[in-house]
């Protein structure tokens, strides 16, 4: 790839990872600038969130409801 490439954007990620992120030309007026209108966005979490709820029990099925899925 050319440095100075204006269809192409490549980093290195922090564990070491390259990742390039190249667009397909457009008519889109909003696209017009390509890759030059892109700008970094800082995170807005790091970490993790709250666990979900944990998911209801649900009663066993009876066999005669699990064999119709066997086709039998």
């Amino acid at each position: 790839m050319e440095m100075n490439d204006p269809d192409k954007l490549e980093t290195t990620l922090a564990d070491g990872r390259r990742m390039t992120l190249s667009l397909p030309p457009t008519d889109a007026w909003w696209a017009a600038d390509g890759i030059n209108a892109l700008r970094a966005v800082p995170p807005t979490h790091t970490g993790h969130g709250e666990a979900p709820p944990a998911l209801p029990e649900l009663p066993a099925l009876p066999p005669e409801v699990a064999y119709l899925g066997l086709g039998a």
